[in-house]
Formats: structure tokens, C-alpha cells, sequence
């Protein structure tokens, strides 16, 4: 085996490799501690400006269940089922005593459903037309790509309910400013997850229809997006699982649906119609939450989960 010569000195090349391996080793291990050392630092810095110890965790985990306590119910099974009674009232304990404004409940829930739906579809029409041109493979300028995908970080980056706080201002309190700020939310999340699929599909077809004269719409049109359909189908489904939830947050300060009817009954209230109304949401979005996962599944295959 033939030698190499380093500062005037033979070394063996196989003396070298470990050496230099050894080196690699070592500063591995100087960069994982650095790593480790930096993230417990940062760990202990937010647990410290949380005030996330053990002795606030003890005091105030009894209270939680003290406060479901207060708006639990008070349920009585002989009269668990009655209806209204002479004077066209149910009976206290009873489930229509507690449910006394179920159809306005019912109500604000369809609402906030068709907001959801409303925002899912706008946002994934905005996002799919943004997301060809966030692609770095499918930009047809690269500046244009740049300002895509800088606008759908500001479009994600903001929360739903600060731009509901702001469309609250602006058009007035009701279900479009909601509709709005989750429209604008879900197309920068979409987008983003679209412009990645995007960026993974085949080019083949896109150079296929350029070399036959196809505009960048057609390549689009016909190269990518039969590609990417599916996948941009159950991200849409997946997102609006996520809608439904932030319709009935944005409510709180105002943007219609299920939430301004929570906030009200917390704020004035705070009694059984709390838990009244939040089961009903829990079901709701999980309803919604199942039918979208047997939806999705039923697109992607489920061969493919296995």
C-alpha cells in the first residue's frame, strides 16, 4: 500500500482515514453538546418565564375540575325526560331544563359549519392559484415565486383572531369577518402545503407540453395538476376539520357562529349553559373530524396506510 507524504513524513493512508475520522467524531460531539447545553438553557429559561413548577401545577389543576364542577349540570332522573309542564317550562333537572335553547345552539353551529365551509373553499381556490406560483419549480418568474411565498407566510404567520379582531372593525361584527380572517389564515397554511406537493411532482409532463408550445397555465393546467389533485383534495378536508375549530374561536370577539354564544354565556353566566354548549361543539368537530378521515382515507387509499 502505497504511503502519503504530509509535512515531510510518510503517513499510511488507512492511519489518515482514522485520524480524520476520529477528528469528525470529536467535533460531532462538540456540536451535539453545544446543541444539548443550548436547548436545556433555552428549556429552563421558558419554564422560568412560565412560572411552569410544580407547585403552581398542584394548586392549579384541583381548580380546573372546581370549575367543571360549577357548570356541570344538576340532573334528577325522575324527572330526567319530562317535558314542559302547565306553565310551558321544563322541570329543573331535567334535560330540557338544560338544553332549554338547544335550536338556538343548533342554529349558531350550522352557522359556524357554513362559515367553515365558506373559508375552506375560498381558501383553497386562493391557495391552489398561489401555490404554482410558490413553487420553485413551477414559478414562471422568480420573483414572482418570492413574493408568493413571503405573502402566504404573512397570510399563516398572523393568528385567525387577530385579523378577525381587525375585519371585526372593519365590516362589523357577524360571520363575515370570521369567514374573512379564516379565509386568509387557510390560504397561506394551504398554500404552503400545496406549493410542496407541487414541488415534488414529475416534470416530465410540464416539458412534454412546453416543447409542443403550451403556455405556463397549460403546463400547469395539464402537467401538475393531475399530479397533485389528490393530495391537494385531502389537505383541503384536513384544513377544514381545523376551520370548524377556528370559527367557533373566532366567535369570541365577535366573527359570528358558535363562539359568541360561548363567550356570552361565560362572561354573563357561567353556569350549566357552558357545558351545553361546549358538548355540542365537542361533537360537532368530531363528527365533522370522522367524516373528513373516512373522506381523506377514501382518496388516498387505504393501502397506502398500511
Amino acid at each position: 500500500m502505497a504511503s502519503v507524504t504530509t509535512n515531510g513524513q510518510d503517513r499510511d493512508p488507512v492511519s489518515l482515514f482514522e485520524t480524520h475520522r476520529r477528528q469528525m467524531i470529536r467535533d460531532r460531539m462538540v456540536v451535539n453538546i453545544t446543541l444539548g447545553v443550548a436547548f436545556l438553557g433555552f428549556l429552563l429559561w421558558s419554564l422560568w418565564i412560565s412560572r411552569f413548577t410544580p407547585d403552581r401545577l398542584a394548586t392549579g389543576l384541583p381548580r380546573i375540575f372546581e370549575y367543571f364542577g360549577s357548570v356541570m349540570p344538576t340532573l334528577q332522573w325522575d324527572v330526567l325526560f319530562d317535558g314542559r309542564n302547565e306553565a310551558g317550562r321544563f322541570p329543573p333537572g331535567s334535560i330540557g331544563y338544560w338544553y332549554n335553547d338547544f335550536w338556538k345552539y343548533m342554529r349558531l353551529i350550522w352557522e359556524t359549519i357554513l362559515m367553515a365551509l365558506t373559508a375552506t373553499i375560498l381558501g383553497t381556490g386562493l391557495a391552489v392559484a398561489l401555490s404554482f406560483i410558490a413553487a420553485r419549480n413551477c414559478a414562471p418568474f422568480p420573483w414572482a415565486g418570492v413574493l408568493a411565498r413571503r405573502f402566504l407566510e404573512f397570510c399563516r404567520g398572523v393568528p385567525e383572531i387577530l385579523f378577525a379582531l381587525v375585519l371585526v372593525f372593519a365590516v362589523g361584527i357577524g360571520p363575515l369577518a370570521g369567514v374573512l380572517a379564516i379565509t386568509i389564515h387557510a390560504t397561506g397554511a394551504l398554500g404552503k402545503l400545496f406549493s410542496e406537493v407541487n414541488e415534488n411532482a414529475s416534470m416530465r409532463p410540464v416539458d412534454g407540453i412546453k416543447a409542443v408550445g403550451g403556455s405556463w397555465f397549460e403546463q400547469m393546467r395539464y402537467g401538475v395538476l393531475p399530479q397533485v389533485l389528490p393530495n391537494f383534495t385531502s389537505y383541503a378536508l384536513w384544513r377544514f376539520e381545523i376551520n370548524v375549530r377556528a370559527s367557533a374561536v373566532v366567535g369570541f370577539v365577535g366573527a359570528g357562529g358558535i363562539g359568541a354564544e360561548l363567550s356570552h354565556t361565560i362572561s354573563f353566566y357561567s353556569d350549566d349553559r357552558v357545558t351545553a354548549v361546549l358538548l355540542l361543539v365537542v361533537l360537532t368537530v368530531t363528527a365533522i373530524d370522522l367524516l373528513s378521515e373516512r373522506a381523506r382515507h377514501s382518496l388516498i387509499g387505504k393501502e397506502s396506510l398500511k
